[in-house]
């Protein structure tokens, strides 16, 4: 039961990479507007900060997507399709296991 909770827990932190990318990327990118935003008015500051930030979290978005595209290995770890979605294969496996893989042997030694 174990096993399985923690599968799901990492299959979901996987699937969660792409909103935490682009969110990464956007604070990049508004981070790089503060640091150049004290050269303007404050609301054409603003302005930069917003717009660096979209900028931001739109390349992070398509470089994600293209190297999610591009990486056979990636999509399968993540059980994704090219596009990024979930595959309904592990969405069932992982809601309703078939089977369920026995436990690791724990080796204690030779038998006396």
């Amino acid at each position: 039961m174990l096993w399985r909770a923690v599968r799901l827990l990492l299959r979901i932190a996987g699937w969660l990479l792409t909103p935490l990318v682009v969110t990464v990327a956007a604070a990049i990118g508004a981070t790089i507007g503060l640091v150049v935003a004290p050269h303007f008015t404050p609301y054409a500051a603003l302005g930069v900060t917003l717009g660096l930030g979209f900028l931001g979290a739109v390349a992070g978005l398509l470089a994600w997507a293209t190297l999610l595209r591009d990486n056979p290995e990636l999509q399968h770890v993540l059980a994704v399709t090219p596009a990024g979605v979930p595959t309904a294969d592990a969405v069932d496996q992982l809601m309703h296991p078939s089977h369920v893989p026995p436990p690791p042997d724990h080796d204690e030694g030779p038998a006396r």
